[in-house]
């Protein structure tokens, strides 16, 4: 058996009231931004856009740098066992007694003065070696000399010469340290 659907009734109080227009847009109104508001909230917007895009730029150009500048100590690590080769021709043709040997060893002196020509270009300078202070910045003590007439820490030979691009080490110079 089914129960008759009873009927709702409405009351007045369930019922929308109309409202007008204008009563509609004045309660609106508090929230929506005025023109000025809106033009300040854009222009900051835009402000920070600008700034965003200019840090940008500055971040890129110092990456390209950065780049730039590892390439460059990468490809001299690369050649750094030409450079040693070199240097070994050069104290080996010291030692030359014939003149076609003298000219030979003439050629390879030119080799390597054009090779530190090449790396001065690119900024890359040579460690300071026998004579000087001992620093484990840019030295690596392979052997440890007792000399009393020479003062304490001084490099008195080298050997592997070190190089240095900047404040940045490439290769640290191999030496013999006083103890």
């Amino acid at each position: 058996m089914a129960e008759p659907k009873k009927k709702k009734k409405i009351k007045e109080e369930d019922l929308e009231t109309p409202v007008s227009q204008e009563e509609d847009l004045c309660q609106e109104a508090p929230e929506q931004k005025t023109s000025q508001e809106l033009m300040d909230e854009l222009n900051n917007r835009y402000l920070r856009v600008c700034a965003d895009y200019d840090n940008f730029r500055r971040r890129s150009r110092q990456d390209k740098a950065n780049s730039y500048e590892e390439g460059v100590i990468d490809t001299i690590r690369a050649l750094m066992p030409l450079v040693d080769s070199i240097d070994g021709a050069i104290k080996a043709a010291e030692d030359c007694r014939s003149d076609e040997a003298r000219e030979f060893a003439e050629g390879v002196l030119l080799i390597g003065q054009q090779l530190d020509e090449a790396l001065a270009k690119l900024g890359v300078t040579e460690i300071e070696g026998q004579g000087s202070d001992f620093d484990p910045n840019v030295h690596q003590a392979v052997l440890h000399d007792q000399d009393q007439t020479l003062p304490e820490n001084c490099v008195t030979e080298v050997y592997q010469k070190g190089y240095v691009k900047g404040d940045r080490v490439i290769r640290h110079s191999m030496v013999k340290v006083v103890n």
